[in-house]
This record gives structure tokens, C-alpha cells and sequence, in this order.
């Protein structure tokens, strides 16, 4: 666990979007990944290797997985990372080679969370249909336009969109973060793709928020959301109450700044609204009925709570 900054304490227990206080964070957190891959090179090639630490904002999914898993890397190759990690870009479409180690470790960590075992089902693709290639401009348009602040910190979290061809929807492993996996034909549809934006970018910042504190003393006992109606782990519930809270809000947003003429239309986005707020309801009673709070985790159950109650005014 990492120590939180003392400036940040009310945005790691909130469920708001604070731009600022994400990319600190984020940072802070990177840096933490960035002095461990340091850590895991032999001594001799440790000097000065530390002041490349401070400046670090971003680590590629690739260097974060090289951090999680304890690959011993070679000096010049770690520099060079850790260089490259010292700028903010938007995040892209992953077009590299298929066959990466971390992409293909953490694709099938994202299938073995939803019970597929070790067999490699999923493949990676990088070549996107139009249709697609469409829906996620619509979907980039959307969210940049009515939720400026969300928009930010999507870019802030999320390094690379990996569409894939797989039994799953869209999912976020911690070993690879940054990176987003999504099904590839899931994503030609617009509306569908603004919620995945939304999705992911949420259950980054609740990760997030994570690595520096606790907010259930029961994490793993099991609960059951909408999202995954199986019985789950309640940090599962938590991350499904977060990001519908997120999703509702961002279509809030969306019908407020186009009731009509905008990239979105012709989507339901009445009925989505509903599912999101049925959902995060849902989520909130299981954690209401079986949840062990923290500290930090009433603070962030106190901020789901009036979150919910803005949306159901706004409704």
C-alpha cells in the first residue's frame, strides 16, 4: 500500500472526476512501479538510474508488466522507458505486434478473471473495421464535448484501447495498467463504446484510488451486481456501483448537451440511463447488506450515496 499524498485525501475517497488530483496519483503511483523496476536491476547498474524516477507521469502497460512481474530488464531498455515516461499523450488504439508478452499475459488474465481457465481463446486485433473506427470517433467526440474534466482523465489513465476478438466485453487488469481490452465488435456500436469509455477509464480510477488505501475490510467476500450477476467479491460490487455512478453521470452529461443533432443519436440512451441507475443501486445494496467499511470506505460510500442522489435529481 501506497502512502497517500496528504493534499490528496478527499479525492481518493471520492467518486468525482478530479482531473489534478488523478494525474498526481497517477504519477505517484507510476513512480512507486518506476522505483521498483529500478530496484530489480543488479546494483551495479543502479546509480543514477534513480533520477529518472522523478520525473516519471506514465509507464507504458509493457513496463508496468515488466514491473509486477519481477522480469529483470536490461539497464538501457529500462532508461529508455522510464525516459519515455516522463510525457502524457492521449490514449491510442494498440497496433503493435500481437504476440507481446505483456499483452498477451494480460489478455489472458482479463479471461481467466471471467472463468475462461488458460486456454488462449482471445486474439488481438489491430486492423479496426469501419464501422468501429467510427463508433469510437463518435464515442472520443461525445465525451470530449459534455464531460471535458472525464475526457482528461480517461487520457490520464489509459494508454492503449486493445480490441480484441474474445468472450468478453471490455476489462482492465491491474498488471497491465493503462490498458483497456475490448471486444472488437461490441465497439461498433457508438453508444455501447462511449460507455466503455467510461467504464474502464472508472474502474482505472477506483484501481487507482486503490493502491493507496484500503475501502473494505471484507474485500473478498462474495456479493452479486448487474454487471456480473454470479456471485462475485464485494471489491467487485464496489468497482460495479463506481463505474455505474460514472456511466449514468456521463450519459447525463451527454443528454443535457445534446438533446438533439449530436453524435449519439438515434442510441437508447433512456434505457441505458436506467440500467446504469438500476444497477448502481443494486450495487450499493449488496454493499449496504454485507459490506465492512474502512474509514476511507464510508467516506467513499458517503460520496456514492450523494453522487446517486445528484443523478436521481437530475433524472
Amino acid at each position: 500500500m501506497r502512502t497517500t499524498p496528504s493534499d490528496l485525501a478527499d479525492p481518493v475517497c471520492s467518486a468525482g472526476v478530479d482531473t489534478a488530483a488523478t494525474e498526481e496519483l497517477a504519477a505517484a503511483y507510476h513512480r512507486s512501479l518506476a522505483r521498483l523496476l529500478v530496484n530489480q536491476l543488479d546494483r551495479a547498474s543502479r546509480p543514477g538510474m534513480h533520477d529518472l524516477i522523478r520525473p516519471v507521469r506514465r509507464l507504458t502497460p509493457a513496463t508496468v508488466y515488466s514491473a509486477y512481474k519481477g522480469a529483470n530488464g536490461d539497464p538501457d531498455e529500462v532508461t529508455r522507458h522510464l525516459r519515455a515516461a516522463a510525457a502524457l499523450g492521449p490514449a491510442t488504439v494498440y497496433d503493435g505486434p500481437h504476440d507481446s508478452v505483456w499483452l498477451r499475459g494480460g489478455l489472458q488474465q482479463a479471461l481467466r478473471s471471467l472463468d475462461w481457465g488458460d486456454e488462449e481463446i482471445g486474439t488481438v486485433v489491430t486492423e479496426l473495421p469501419g464501422e468501429v473506427r467510427a463508433a469510437l470517433e463518435s464515442a472520443r467526440q461525445a465525451l470530449r464535448i459534455c464531460w471535458p474534466e472525464a475526457w482528461a482523465e480517461h487520457n490520464t489513465l489509459i494508454h492503449h484501447l486493445v480490441f480484441t476478438r474474445a468472450p468478453l466485453r471490455s476489462a482492465t487488469v491491474q498488471t497491465t495498467f493503462g490498458a483497456v481490452y475490448a471486444e472488437v465488435e461490441e465497439a461498433a456500436d457508438p453508444l455501447r463504446t462511449y460507455e466503455l469509455l467510461l467504464h474502464e477509464s472508472a474502474h482505472h480510477a477506483l484501481a487507482l484510488r486503490e493502491q493507496f488505501t484500503r475501502f473494505l475490510d471484507n474485500p473478498d467476500a462474495v456479493g452479486t451486481h448487474a454487471l456480473r450477476p454470479d456471485p462475485r467479491p464485494l471489491r467487485g460490487v464496489l468497482h460495479a456501483a463506481f463505474v455505474m455512478c460514472r456511466i449514468a453521470d456521463g450519459i447525463t452529461r451527454y443528454r443535457q448537451h445534446h438533446p438533439s443533432g449530436g453524435p449519439l443519436d438515434g442510441c437508447p440512451l433512456r434505457e441505458r440511463r436506467q440500467f446504469a441507475m438500476g444497477s448502481l443501486h443494486a450495487a450499493l445494496n449488496v454493499l449496504d447488506a454485507s459490506a465492512h467499511w474502512t474509514e476511507d470506505g464510508r467516506a467513499l460510500r458517503g460520496s456514492l450515496k450523494e453522487y446517486a442522489a445528484r443523478l436521481e435529481r437530475q433524472s
